[in-house]
């Protein structure tokens, strides 16, 4: 899986260069750092990640981009990549442009962004770096459960699912227990192609992420250790 993308989409190319080299330089090793400074091609780029299933973990927008704004490209990141952190970038003082201010509650009001980011002015700058790493760490522990060595798709108090995660926990097998229906299972149903279910009846749905990616559906308590390595005999 590629490695999660942090975007940034400016008109100004100045500014562009200047966050693009602060993420680089503070994420580079773990994130992938892109910067656009055309709106329309930001937005394929982000359709074409979710086709991938490529996460995106953070996109920044000038307000105040030509053709699709900044607020309207960051409400279609939250239909595209609803885990991703959504802000708008903003210069310093903009809170003063009473029509830049207004956009921000706007989009915050109407769930479109997280916040909003002031630009870096000075390479290193750790006002801005310390702001893109909050975001980061949420959305880090958003996604936490989907990276686990074992994820469990299941009803809430579905007695077969309590049984399962107490089988695991014996056995010392890590792993997160997901609520079925809820956006995080949903997500996980769809990057392994498992059935969605259409009632609470569906299946219970055990994702081997540590042993190859590998799909158990409605496992007994034998299939679930076998396909760990972990010995039935007596």
């Amino acid at each position: 899986m590629a490695r999660p993308l942090l975007l940034v989409v400016d008109r100004d190319l100045d500014a562009l260069a200047r966050t693009e080299g602060e993420l680089a330089r503070r994420f580079g090793a773990d994130f992938r750092v892109r910067g656009e400074s055309d709106s329309t091609v930001a937005l394929e780029q982000l359709r074409l990640a979710a086709e991938r299933r490529d996460p995106v973990a953070l996109v920044l927008a000038d307000p105040w981009l030509p053709g699709v704004g900044g607020a309207e490209l960051l409400r279609s990141v939250r239909t595209l990549h609803p885990d991703a952190a959504r802000a708008l970038l903003v210069p310093w003082g903009a809170w003063a442009d009473r029509r830049t201010a207004d956009e921000i509650l706007r989009g915050m009001s109407h769930g479109d962004i997280d916040y909003y980011v002031l630009e870096p002015w000075s390479s290193p700058d750790e006002l801005f770096c310390r702001t893109v790493s909050e975001f980061v760490q949420v959305w880090s522990r958003t996604v936490e459960n989907r990276r686990r060595e074992v994820v469990v798709v299941g009803a809430a108090r579905e007695p077969r699912g309590h049984a399962v995660r107490s089988l695991l926990t014996r056995n010392g097998i890590p792993h997160a227990y997901l609520d079925r229906g809820t956006p995080e299972a949903v997500a996980v149903l769809r990057s392994v192609e498992a059935p969605e279910p259409t009632s609470e009846d569906g299946p219970l749905v055990i994702w081997l992420a540590a042993l190859g990616g590998r799909v158990l559906l409605d496992p007994t308590d034998v299939e679930i250790c076998r396909a760990w390595g972990i010995g039935t005999d007596l």
